[in-house]
Formats: structure tokens, C-alpha cells, sequence
């Protein structure tokens, strides 16, 4: 079974094909709710790119919505020991730690035990963790049970899942820029200057430098290189088949 799920999650074309792979294929090891949080780009600037933690769950959208309210979801107790752990810990265990208002909260709505997973230092630049759970009114000893059963397959099921998260285009770029905004970064981020960019593209100095204040001010950054930067992480720039790839035409010799 786990092969099989595996091959899925590498074959899935969105996040959405994953959340459902993921989903059935906790419920067939003996969960019946999981979710999965990560930050990815950890490493960039939060300046530049402040990307939303990636939420995949089955959780009921009440209950969700409802854990938002208690605070920020960076402080509670289970994120901040997958940022800061790895491997896994029962959520008893994680209570008399410190606790986790989230937790706490499902637990009051009488769902069961819980069982968190690390998935820190599993992709470079990422952290992530999941939190699996039983169904409602299944105790720490059922959990436990469980846990030591399939525990081995939801570990690599989580893994592969948060590794194909990472390559996966997970929305658009709320920046758009234009075709010649993108090549004319593109080309200055290869190192070409702005009167070699001019002479490449037919145009003058004066609308390269139009271009790149343009794209500097639709990304909501100071510099080009912040601009170039930020248009790469947001999949803007040498993206097969994009519109203004700077590979997609030859630079004329300027040695010459």
C-alpha cells in the first residue's frame, strides 16, 4: 500500500491531488483526522517573501478556524516543538511540556488522542510537523497501540508527502509582471548591464531602466537585485515556456 501511495504523491499535479493521497492514506493506517503544516524559503528574507505556513487537513473547518482565534499559530506549543525537535511525541507527552491551546481546544470538542510528527531538516530551507489524531473518544492507549503498529509507514508517508510539497508550485505570485519585466531581470540577473540589456533587446537604456523600476515597484522592493531575487522564489523567472526566458533567445556578441 505504502508503494502505491507513494507513487501517487510523486505523480499528483497540485496540492490538491496530495491533500486527498495524504488523507486516505493516514485513514488506511488507522487515523482518521491528520494536519499537515510547513514553512518553506525559511532562508529568504521575510522582506522579500513572507509566505503563508502550507496547510493540508481533514479537520472540520469550525474547528480550525476556531484554533486560529487563540492566538498566533507560530507560538502554540506542537509547532514550536517540531521547529525545535525531531522525530515524534504522543500529545500527552507534549502537554505535561508545556501544553498546546490547539490541542487542548480539539480535545474539548472531543476528538481523540493525538500523535505529532517532526519533519524538521527533512527538505533543505523548510520546517514542517503533522499532526495525526484518532477518532473521537479513542484514548492515549488506542493512539499508543496504533502508533506502534503503523507508525514506521506514517513516517515515510510524511516525509515523501512534505518533500513533494516542496517541489510542488503551491500558488500564484500575488506580483505579476509583465514579459518584458521578467526578461529584462532575467537578463540582469545573468550579469549583463543595462546598456548590454538595451542592445539585447532592441530597446533603449532609458526603457531597461523603466522596465526595472516598474518590476522593482510591482514586487514591493527597493533594489533589482531584491526584485530579481523575489521574482525567482515567486517562480517569475526561468520558468520553461514563460514568456521572456531569457534563455529563449541569443545574446548578440558584445565582445566583439
Amino acid at each position: 500500500m505504502l508503494t502505491r501511495c507513494i507513487e501517487r504523491l510523486l505523480d499528483a499535479r497540485n496540492t490538491q491531488e496530495i491533500r486527498k493521497i495524504f488523507i486516505e492514506a493516514v485513514n488506511d493506517l488507522g487515523f482518521d483526522y491528520a494536519f499537515y503544516a510547513a514553512y518553506f524559503m525559511l532562508t529568504v528574507p521575510r522582506a522579500l517573501v513572507r509566505e503563508r505556513p502550507v496547510i493540508l487537513t481533514n479537520l472540520p473547518d469550525a474547528l480550525v478556524d476556531d484554533a486560529r482565534q487563540l492566538g498566533p499559530f507560530e507560538r502554540d506549543g506542537w509547532v514550536q516543538w517540531v521547529l525545535d525537535h525531531d522525530g515524534d511525541i504522543s500529545g500527552d507527552e507534549l502537554m505535561r511540556l508545556g501544553g498546546s491551546p490547539s490541542l487542548e481546544l480539539a480535545a474539548s470538542r472531543g476528538f481523540g488522542a493525538t500523535h505529532i510528527l517532526s519533519l524538521r531538516d527533512k527538505v533543505l530551507h523548510s520546517a514542517g510537523g503533522v499532526v495525526l489524531m484518532a477518532g473521537q473518544g479513542m484514548d492515549r492507549d488506542h493512539v499508543g497501540s496504533l502508533w506502534n503498529r503503523t507508525g514506521r509507514e506514517l513516517r515515510v508517508l510524511c516525509w515523501v508527502m512534505h518533500m513533494r510539497m516542496a517541489t510542488m508550485h503551491r500558488k500564484p505570485s500575488s506580483a505579476t509582471l509583465t514579459a518584458r519585466q521578467r526578461e529584462v531581470l532575467g537578463w540582469r540577473s545573468a550579469g549583463k548591464t543595462v546598456s548590454e540589456v538595451a542592445t539585447i533587446l532592441g530597446i533603449t537604456p532609458a526603457t531597461v531602466e523603466k522596465h526595472m523600476r516598474l518590476a522593482r515597484e510591482a514586487l514591493g522592493v527597493e533594489t533589482t537585485p531584491q526584485a530579481v531575487l523575489k521574482a525567482h522564489v515567486t517562480n517569475q523567472l526561468f520558468q520553461p515556456g514563460a514568456p521572456g526566458l531569457p534563455l529563449a533567445r541569443r545574446a548578440p556578441d558584445l565582445e566583439g
